[in-house]
């Protein structure tokens, strides 16, 4: 076995079904392929009830810590805090050790700027390179701040503390460009474990209804869920044998928004909400579906970054209905792979869900959607490149 490894690092409540989690999953399987040795580190204990696995343990052959030594989020604000400390000395301990066996590189993954600045000297001190993965746009982009100058500055003395980026998207590619070497930004999309689909591709729906599923977290406005809402209006009055079943979670003044806004409407009666799903559970839900839908609306955070979940969504096969924002064009064609709407144009939106519900030749599209994520975003594809930035 080679002796590189890869210590990620970060807020990510590992394992789990979000997308940070998703995504070092799949970065420390590829490596894994190419004989790398992967750990998983988790800076805050994220859980709010016991989980089946214990603060060290291993998930798909990933080893991963819990730098609390609980998986479970304390409730005391006082004893939180104290324990947020103690994590990041019980995470200098295991990367030095790890140290003893291994050439090792750290990668800081949705970490605060006080955790990077206190790890930053230690690493140092031990000659560890650090890689920070960028697949969001900076909150000073997505927000549109006045002081667009003064957080460039301090952007660019952060990312002194990196030796290499991964970033997930063209834009950010370019971005991060303007402030750090070209050469040492590794650019790679979304990834998708296609194996995980392997048993439930053929598998078809046996409600009578058609079903529309969104999966993905609901806060906020990130995917333009106000939008699907309203556009389940329009597609109510001339198609009402559907259901749209809304899978994920946020906090409970933004779901209790979404319901409101959900009954204001009268559209009680074909939406329904699932609550939050394991990354076990969301395979099926998925393929017992006819339609997989996404409206992103048109802002920054879109141009930016890349929905995740629109890797799985072509993984199950089945057909696609997504607002063409960011990277989203340069993959998928409409009707061709996926059917693609004007982000923010709720009427367009229902037009495609409507012509997708009526549409022949959906199933292949789903298909060609299917092949579009075998051949762009299969982690395995990854693996010689996540190498290399161990490497570097």
């Amino acid at each position: 076995m080679n002796n590189e490894a890869l210590i990620v690092v970060g807020r990510l409540g590992y394992p789990g079904s979000n997308a940070p989690s998703n995504r070092v999953h799949l970065y420390c399987k590829a490596l894994k392929l190419k004989k790398g040795f992967p750990f998983v580190i988790n800076l805050h204990s994220t859980f709010s009830t016991p989980q089946t696995f214990n603060y060290l343990d291993r998930h798909d052959g990933i080893p991963f810590y819990f730098a609390q030594k609980s998986v479970v989020r304390e409730k005391n604000f006082v004893r939180r805090n104290l324990y947020k400390i103690i994590a990041l000395f019980n995470t200098m301990i295991v990367i030095r050790r790890l140290r003893r066996g291994y050439r090792p590189k750290v990668l800081f993954y949705n970490t605060a700027l006080s955790d990077e600045v206190i790890l930053f000297f230690f690493l140092k001190a031990l000659k560890i390179s650090i890689v920070k993965d960028c697949s969001e746009a900076p909150q000073f982009i997505i927000q549109t701040s006045p002081n667009i100058r003064v957080n460039t500055l301090f952007l660019r003395l952060r990312l002194k503390m990196y030796s290499e980026l991964i970033v997930i998207s063209d834009y950010l590619n370019r971005f991060y460009s303007k402030h750090f070497p070209q050469k040492s930004i590794f650019q790679i999309p979304i990834l998708v474990d296609m194996e995980r689909f392997n048993n439930h591709s053929d598998q078809k729906s046996s409600n009578d209804r058609r079903i529309i599923t969104y999966v993905g977290f609901m806060g906020g406005n990130k995917d333009g869920l106000e939008n699907l809402i309203e556009s389940m209006l329009i597609v109510k009055k001339r198609n009402s044998n559907i259901r749209l079943q809304l899978v994920g979670s946020a906090e409970k003044k933004d779901m209790q928004r979404l319901r409101n806004k959900v009954s204001a409407l009268d559209l009680a009666d074909i939406i329904s909400f699932l609550g939050r799903k394991t990354a076990k559970e969301i395979p099926k839900i998925l393929c017992d579906s006819d339609i997989l839908v996404l409206a992103r609306p048109d802002n920054n955070q879109a141009k930016a970054g890349f929905p995740t979940k629109l890797g799985e969504y072509l993984a199950s096969g089945k057909p696609v209905v997504i607002t063409d924002t960011g990277e989203v064009s340069r993959y998928l064609s409409n009707n061709i792979s996926a059917y693609l709407a004007r982000p923010d144009d709720v009427k367009d939106f229902a037009e495609k869900i409507l012509f997708a519900l009526s549409d022949q030749n959906a199933s292949k599209i789903g298909r060609k959607g299917f092949e579009i994520a075998k051949e762009n975003f299969n982690y395995q594809l990854y693996g010689n490149q996540i190498l290399k930035i161990v490497r570097s």
